[in-house]
């Protein structure tokens, strides 16, 4: 057991100096010309909170295990586009989930269709692994946060701020 544990850690170890080496160095700065909004940056599994054209916070996340550009129901995609975002509410299964308005009006028009799409926390039997969630794209078409602190901090300066905007690039 302990020779697993120690695997998974160096593995682990691993994927995290590529994810920084390799992803970070082509990160822009993401929140200039914005005044509140949050950013998902689904190349480089990023989130950041942006207020006054600057960034307040940066998270990893996880995004949907069918990748992007979501345009139907179970295709476990997350969408591209700007967004509303509901109000943070409680889930049984993610803690708090921050509902992402997909699809648009135009969307549906097009033919789009899907539903239940937000930013939420790690499923209950994940929990243990903490940021290391965030390191495979396992969501429905959500984005995901790797801890509950995490989702309760984005719930709580969505609330506070009034933030009703997202930017899925």
């Amino acid at each position: 057991m302990k020779n697993k544990i120690i695997a998974i850690f160096f593995i682990s170890s691993v994927l995290l100096s590529w994810r920084v080496v390799f992803c970070q160095a082509a990160e822009p700065e993401q929140c200039e010309g914005l005044e509140t909004a949050i950013i998902v940056d689904t190349d480089h599994h990023k989130m950041w909170m942006c207020h006054e054209n600057k960034t307040i916070k940066e998270f990893p996340v996880s995004i949907g295990k069918g990748g992007v550009d979501k345009r139907k129901q179970g295709d476990k995609k997350t969408p591209l586009g700007e967004y509303t975002l509901g109000t943070p509410r409680p889930s049984d299964k993610f803690g708090i989930f921050i509902p992402i308005g997909y699809p648009t009006w135009e969307q549906i028009l097009n033919g789009f269709s899907g539903s239940d799409i937000g930013i939420h926390g790690p499923h209950p039997l994940f929990k243990w692994l903490g940021q290391i969630i965030t390191w495979i794209d396992w969501t429905e078409g959500c984005i995901a946060v790797g801890t509950d602190d995490t989702i309760y901090e984005i719930a709580q300066w969505v609330m506070e701020q009034k933030v009703s905007r997202i930017i899925i690039r």
